[in-house]
């Protein structure tokens, strides 16, 4: 399924244009329409998750989204809304 917005896939995580924002893919494909981004270092980081194409090991979903806080604490910015 591809956003709204920007016409990528929902499943794949995106960054803002500034880099300080990225969409969790599972929020993204719960939403159904469009990208749900968080902080950047909302998603929090682990040396387990640093690849070529992750150098600074940032996790792939939102707390939540792992099982990690409660769903009610994430407060996601629409595409529509983030400055890409």
């Amino acid at each position: 399924m591809l956003c709204n917005v920007c016409s990528r896939p929902l499943d794949v995580a995106q960054y803002s244009e500034d880099g300080n924002y990225k969409s969790c893919p599972k929020c993204s494909t719960d939403n159904g329409q469009e990208h749900v981004f968080y902080h950047c270092d909302y998603f929090g980081y682990t040396d387990h998750r640093i690849t070529e194409n992750n150098p600074e090991g940032i996790q792939s979903w939102c707390p939540p989204c792992r099982g990690r806080a409660s769903s009610t604490s994430a407060n996601g910015t629409l595409c529509s809304q983030i400055n890409r």
